[in-house]
């Protein structure tokens, strides 16, 4: 049993010069390294790993690396061909919590699994020191239904709505604030016309819209990383500094590997404007922060051509 407050203190007191410290050898092969205040699993890279660069909040995945900055006076590790993934120690309070899960897992793996299966490990992890996998899957679905917009009035209406995208950032209270049209987009995987509503997020304008998008796993489909670089590399639009601040925050808040695995398909896209479609034409004082689910199948939905009409 590893004594993790010891390790700890090991880390802090090493020093942060690009060099890797042997804290502990799991194996002939693996080893727990200190590097510049962070704590590493190092493995040699004998299944031959696809060159991968993998970063979350808290856990850095790299695979089929040269590593050359072995402290040779403290490890026989020699240099080689490693696959890695390094936690972050951030906060004293998180700290040794963080670093007991992974060293017990970094040693489980070494062990039982005698260090295959390397980069399901991380998915492992990922999902262990992030946010829950069903808030990652609702976060990417929610950004992939806003760039699908994006990307859907640009081409039919040539009208760059990204610099009105999270314009407040992460306080925004509608996703885009346009000067024609604010828009609130709930995005789902399923065909019910049951969608969420904050009432006064909703109907605090007469010039709010509710976006509906619909959007399908599928294997013919585009992922998410896809269509984020095809915005990004197209030339007519979603060329602004903000847009690509705000798709840096938002892709710290899905998984990494759906990033760039699970494939999409938009199935379709409805507007209604708010005006048609409260339920409620009075609401008494006492009554705050209320929340219900709206079923738009009886609503007649605007086109996005009337709402957008270019200049």
């Amino acid at each position: 049993m590893i004594d993790t407050n010891s390790l700890l203190n090991k880390i802090n007191s090493l020093p942060k010069d690009n060099t890797l410290y042997l804290l502990e050898r799991l194996s002939s092969t693996a080893g727990l390294f200190a590097l510049n205040g962070n704590v590493l699993y190092v493995l040699l890279n004998e299944e031959h790993c696809q060159s991968l660069n993998i970063e979350t909040e808290l856990l850095h995945l790299v695979t089929n690396v040269y590593v050359t900055a072995f402290n040779s006076s403290e490890s026989s590790f020699e240099n080689g061909m490693y696959n890695y993934v390094e936690l972050q120690l951030v906060t004293k309070e998180e700290n040794l919590q963080n670093l007991v899960a992974f060293v017990n897992l970094c040693i489980a793996h070494a062990v039982n699994m005698q260090g295959k299966d390397f980069v399901n490990f991380f998915n492992s992890l990922v999902s262990l020191f992030q946010m829950p996998r069903e808030q990652e899957y609702k976060n990417l679905v929610g950004l992939l239904g806003e760039l699908f917009l994006i990307e859907h009035i640009f081409q039919n209406n040539a009208i760059d709505i990204s610099p009105y995208w999270h314009s407040d950032g992460v306080t925004s209270k509608l996703d885009f604030v346009c000067p024609s049209a604010n828009l609130e987009v709930k995005t789902t995987t399923s065909d019910s016309p049951l969608f969420s509503i904050k009432h006064e997020q909703l109907f605090s304008c007469s010039k709010n819209y509710l976006v509906t998008i619909c959007v399908e796993e599928n294997n013919t489909g585009i992922t998410l990383d896809e269509l984020i670089n095809s915005l990004l590399d197209n030339p007519e639009y979603c060329n602004n500094l903000k847009f690509s601040l705000n798709i840096e925050k938002e892709k710290r808040r899905v998984s990494p590997v759906d990033l760039v695995s699970k494939r999409f398909i938009c199935k379709k896209i409805r507007a209604y404007h708010s005006e048609n479609i409260n339920p409620f034409t009075n609401i008494p004082d006492c009554v705050e922060n209320l929340s219900y689910k709206l079923n738009t199948i009886q609503f007649r939905d605007t086109l996005l051509s009337d709402i957008f009409k270019k200049a």
